[in-house]
């Protein structure tokens, strides 16, 4: 066993040890930094802390990606419950330090494909000051598949239980109309209309008859028609000249003052109205000659009266107006006997007269 002690071989076995020992450090090194570089943590740089406080992360785990605008910019940590009895969740994010976030940015969580998977997204908010390393920054949790699904298809339901709701009013007065006594009223419903539609057929063949009976009258009337049209045409000139007459006319009566007129036409038809009152209850002399009988038939007698002397004296002038030459007047002047015949004969027609009326 010399060869254990030997000194050259010792040597041999010490720098192999060493090799061995640098090759698993090193071994051990890359594994570290490709782990970390399979999540996404670059150990050479040193990045930017962030947390976030929330109810529920809906799946979220470490090494989801941090995105803004759907570009990487980090990657969660790790996530951990909070101790205060309120089971709220504390997430960890690294977040590369070359960029910025505004102070009051709000840090979503919510599903990156149709798996389900969570990451986290930056909505950054517009503060003038940026967040430093360790600040929590604002926490917000889109809805998850099922709740985002509820929320699309509630609108549906309530339009579903309203059409399930009007379905069923819909059913009842169906059932209501079936039965037997609406079904009756249905029955005689429809023949009155199968009646109402035969007596439109009906009148409708009539009209029918009609106007090929009175085609001919018709064709006639619509020729007339057209005659008039013609005319009219024809005289539009004239039928111009007319509404312009009309129209001055009507500007006319506009222009006049005929609130003034009507006025003084009432003052006057109230002046005859109490004229004709004054009249009616005698006053005046025309109301006493038309209210008293007694004073007309004195006024006929007196006119026959006048009647009579004037036909007298139209035929015996000599009896009220005498002339003499000589100065020598005639007192008794006797009358013919044709004289009297006539004048007798004149006085019984006047008295007949008289007593006709």
């Amino acid at each position: 066993m010399n060869y254990l002690v030997n000194p050259k071989f010792a040597e041999n076995n010490v720098k192999k040890e060493v090799k061995i020992g640098l090759v698993v450090i090193l071994a051990i090194g890359a594994l570290i930094v490709g782990l970390n570089y399979l999540k996404g943590i670059n150990i050479f740089k040193s990045p930017t802390v962030y947390y976030g406080i929330y109810d529920r992360i809906n799946g979220l785990e470490s090494s989801n990606p941090i995105m803004i605008n759907g570009y990487k910019i980090g990657q969660v940590k790790e996530i951990e419950i909070i101790n205060d009895g309120t089971g709220r969740l504390l997430v960890t994010m690294l977040v590369d330090k070359e960029i910025s976030i505004p102070k009051d940015t709000r840090a979503l969580l919510k599903s990156g494909d149709l798996l389900g998977s969570m990451q986290v997204h930056f909505i950054l908010g517009d503060s003038p000051q940026n967040a430093v390393s360790g600040d929590t920054l604002v926490p917000d949790v889109e809805g998850d598949l099922v709740e985002e699904v509820n929320a699309q298809l509630k609108p549906i339901k309530v339009k579903a239980e309203s059409l399930i709701s009007s379905v069923d009013s819909v059913i009842r007065v169906i059932e209501v109309i079936l039965n037997a006594e609406s079904q009756q009223n249905l029955i005689e419903s429809f023949k009155g209309i199968n009646n109402a539609i035969a007596s439109l057929e009906r009148t409708a063949f009539r009209m029918d008859t009609l106007v090929a009976e009175q085609r001919y009258k018709i064709s006639s009337i619509l020729s007339n028609i057209d005659n008039i049209s013609s005319t009219l045409s024809e005289n539009s000139g004239e039928l111009d000249r007319i509404i312009k007459n009309f129209t001055q006319i009507s500007d006319t009566l506009a222009k006049a003052n005929i609130a003034e007129t009507v006025v003084k036409a009432n003052a006057t038809l109230a002046e005859v109205q109490k004229i004709a009152a004054k009249i009616e209850n005698g006053e005046g002399s025309l109301g006493m000659l038309i209210n008293n009988p007694d004073l007309y038939k004195k006024l006929e007698s007196a006119s026959n009266n006048l009647d009579l002397l004037v036909e007298d004296l139209r035929i015996n002038p000599n009896r009220y107006v005498q002339f003499s030459v000589f100065g020598r007047k005639n007192k008794n002047i006797e009358l013919s006997k044709a004289e009297l015949k006539e004048l007798k004969e004149y006085v019984n027609s006047e008295s007949d007269g008289s007593e006709d009326e």
